[in-house]
């Protein structure tokens, strides 16, 4: 936080300005066919920040809120100066956006979609737009975690013929969430890699002759903040790599020994089962049918970068407590289906044998059941004043 000491000739620090994009559109003119439109679904801070950057390049951005079944036209970004070379703009909602309810009637067609959040979270979110959608809809997953397009498909579209066209999606910025301004926060600048899953060997080139998405890719890449790019199956898992494995093979060894990031370092048993997991994991990429032939993944899983990238994230979250860690003792959902179970289920249509990662597995939901429990377990008690003429029921006699 900068410090201002009291110099009278010191300029006088600005108030926060707000930006006004084109989305201030009335309800009827949003919902006109001709108006070029998009809609995000969900709650997290890269849902804002990806409405705050699409505000520049489409007419109407609208935000749907799946958890709390509300909705908003995306309205005002707060852009704060940079004190510094790290600062960034601040991203928030006005509160002129009156939420709007998600009626389960509205059949309301949605051209095109972007879906983040965490990847327990995607069936369920779209499961509440599902009579919004259909084979003429283009649905970006930004979800986390591997795996996210085949559970939606199974569980929701499997059997029908109104399944949407697919683009998965990853994002490497760090943002924040300002409660103060009830903002997201960029504290750095990232890149967006989009690739089309249904071709996994097509070279870029060739996607854009056959595929009917590229308007939609090209408008994504329109929007400057989003840094967004067009990339082969292999180059795009080969750039969301780095941080499923963190999550795969540093947070669960965390739960197990129950330490610190920083702990692993000093701990030659935590450094054994990391590398023991990581083996696993690198065995299946290596035998994945998709990848066959990748060099770009073949590589990346024989270099040091692997290792450079959990040592350096490990280093720079230090003594901070492990994020599933948190989940956990919360009772809140984790994402290891889409973690260590991805790579499980890949491994065993596979015949490979990876028991550090069922083990890891098998303990986090252990540990998740025995903290719901726990928390279940607890009994509400109200405090409430004792009346002054009953007083001296509830007084303790002095021995």
């Amino acid at each position: 936080m900068q410090q201002t000491g009291s110099n009278d000739h010191a300029k006088p620090r600005s108030s926060p300005q707000f930006y006004v994009p084109s989305v201030l559109l009335p309800r009827e003119a949003a919902n006109s066919p001709t108006v070029h439109k998009i809609h995000i679904l969900g709650d997290d801070e890269r849902s804002k920040f990806i409405a705050h950057a699409l505000s520049s390049v489409y007419d109407s951005v609208e935000m749907l809120g799946w958890r709390s079944s509300h909705s908003s036209k995306y309205r005002n970004v707060q852009k704060s100066k940079p004190i510094s070379r790290r600062s960034a703009a601040a991203i928030t909602e006005s509160n002129l956006a009156v939420p709007q309810a998600i009626a389960q009637a509205d059949d309301t067609h949605i051209d095109q979609l972007v879906v983040s959040g965490r990847g327990h979270e995607a069936v369920e979110a779209l499961q509440s737009v599902k009579n919004r959608i259909n084979e003429n809809t283009t649905v970006c997953l930004m979800n986390d975690g591997l795996g996210v397009l085949e559970d939606v498909r199974k569980k929701i579209f499997e059997g029908t013929d109104t399944a949407p066209n697919f683009l998965l999606g990853h994002m490497s910025h760090r943002l924040a969430f300002n409660r103060t301004y009830d903002a997201v926060t960029q504290l750095k600048q990232g890149q967006t890699r989009l690739t089309f899953a249904e071709a996994p060997r097509m070279r870029v080139k060739d996607m854009h002759k056959v595929e009917t998405r590229p308007n939609f890719v090209k408008t994504l890449e329109e929007a400057k903040d989003l840094h967004s790019s067009l990339s082969p199956f292999d180059q795009w898992l080969r750039f969301k790599l780095p941080s499923v494995i963190f999550d795969s093979v540093v947070e669960p060894v965390c739960v197990l020994l129950e330490m610190p990031y920083q702990g692993l370092l000093q701990n030659p048993a935590a450094q054994r089962m990391m590398h023991s997991l990581l083996s696993e994991i690198i065995q299946v990429l290596e035998n994945m049918p998709e990848l066959e032939g990748s060099t770009v993944i073949r590589d990346y899983v024989h270099s040091k970068g692997i290792r450079r990238f959990m040592y350096n994230s490990i280093m720079a979250k230090r003594s901070h407590p492990s994020q599933l860690v948190r989940r956990i003792e919360n009772g809140l959902p984790t994402d290891v289906e889409y973690l260590n179970g991805y790579f499980l289920r890949r491994g065993q249509k596979l015949g490979l044998d990876l028991r550090m990662n069922l083990m890891m597995r098998d303990m986090i939901k252990a540990r998740h059941s025995q903290a719901i429990e726990r928390l279940n377990s607890f009994i509400p008690v109200e405090e409430t004043s004792i009346p002054s003429d009953l007083a001296f029921r509830y007084r303790k006699t002095p021995r």
